[in-house]
């Protein structure tokens, strides 16, 4: 089959089980294959070596993995998800809105997750090939330092090869699945971009700034130097690279966690720190109860002793959609978080303002419109 809608062309060919597409959009060119696991065992070393010479003359992306995998982490449509799941199985699975109002599954929750940032995809599965077009937002350190895989290689031309586990067709096996959610917290895929509106919901193993023209991260590992979450950590990796020039600083240093980990943007005058989330109930089955409750635990709950934390008010901004203010539930909020006090309830047309305690725990919650962080944005510029 051949068509072409405006600046988009595609290229099916095939049979019942094996099927090759082009799909060209403006200058790029994206290769499918679907093939019979026959085809795949008798080939696999004849395919993975034009993978690899494709992706060192000019790829950008390219993975190999079971399709049955691909599709079980990858399909939203519940409809379609019946094709090879009971309803009673798709019951259990965690579920989201979309704009039209449709539920479907949020595959945002799944490993093998497809997930797309700036025209780039990221996600997990048996083995994967990363261009050096990847590097302008996880630096190639970090893909190189990955644990727990089976292989992790680099390439000519930058190309960075990862192979997760060793045989594709045993990925719903336990210790594989595990090996896929710990491929992507490491490379803190998730925490960069999401469509189900509040996000996974789990502390970062890896976090990223980024400036005009260099990547700083900071990965959590242990004793042990492993990675771990945010909250765990006792070791503290910081890299620096410097897009442009190539120039790359890494630093390894034992301590705690400050407040400013957790609250970066600081007000020295006011003697005020805070932090950010953004936030779109309106996809939420729950109207962003389990979220709110969340966000506002995890930065209550910080395990801090500097000065600064005694000292100055933290303060958690939480930027929701306009039309989401006015029904916000603060009552089933306050219910959900019943060991935690509230005080100072303030509402107004564009906000909501609390205060939480637990213990010597203190926190500011802030609900504010979206447009309001378009001026903390600009600020940040400046």
């Amino acid at each position: 089959m051949l068509a072409s809608v405006r600046d988009e062309s595609w290229l099916v060919v095939g049979n019942d089980e094996n099927e090759c597409s082009f799909r060209l959009e403006g200058n790029q060119l994206l290769i499918k294959n679907v093939l019979a696991i026959s085809v795949f065992k008798e080939n696999q070393f004849l395919i993975r070596d034009f993978i690899q010479k494709k992706m060192i003359a000019h790829g950008v992306f390219a993975y190999m993995r079971a399709y049955s995998e691909f599709i079980y982490h990858n399909t939203k449509q519940i409809p379609q998800r019946l094709l090879f799941e009971t309803m009673d199985e798709i019951e259990r699975l965690p579920k989201m809105k979309q704009k039209n109002g449709d539920v479907v599954v949020d595959c945002n929750q799944f490993p093998g997750y497809d997930l797309f940032y700036q025209g780039l995809c990221f996600t997990s599965c048996w083995e994967m090939y990363y261009s050096h077009y990847y590097h302008q937002i996880i630096p190639k350190p970090i893909f190189l330092d990955t644990q727990q895989v089976e292989k992790v290689k680099e390439l000519d031309n930058e190309v960075i090869y990862i192979q997760l586990y060793r045989d594709p067709f045993n990925w719903q096996k336990t210790n594989n699945q595990l090996f896929q959610s710990y491929f992507r917290d490491q490379l803190g895929f998730d925490h960069l971009a999401w469509d189900n509106g509040v996000g996974l919901l789990k502390p970062p193993f890896v976090e990223y700034i980024y400036t005009d023209h260099t990547i700083q991260s900071v990965q959590y590992q242990n004793a042990q130097m492993q990675p771990v979450p945010k909250k765990n950590a006792s070791f503290f990796v910081t890299k620096s690279y410097d897009i442009q020039g190539g120039n790359y600083k890494e630093r390894r240093v034992r301590g705690t966690l400050n407040a400013q980990a957790y609250f970066p943007w600081v007000d020295e005058n006011r003697a005020r720190m805070m932090c950010y989330k953004i936030i779109d109930p309106t996809v939420a089955l729950d109207n962003g109860i389990e979220a709110y409750c969340y966000y506002i635990r995890e930065y209550l709950e910080v395990e801090v002793t500097d000065e600064k934390y005694q000292d100055y008010l933290l303060s958690l901004r939480i930027y929701v959609p306009s039309e989401a203010l006015p029904d916000l539930p603060l009552k089933e909020i306050k219910h959900r978080l019943s060991d935690i006090a509230f005080k100072r309830i303030k509402k107004k047309r564009r906000s909501v303002q609390f205060d939480v305690k637990k213990g010597e725990k203190h926190l500011r919650v802030q609900f504010l419109d979206y447009r309001e962080l378009e001026q903390l944005i600009t600020l940040q510029k400046i």
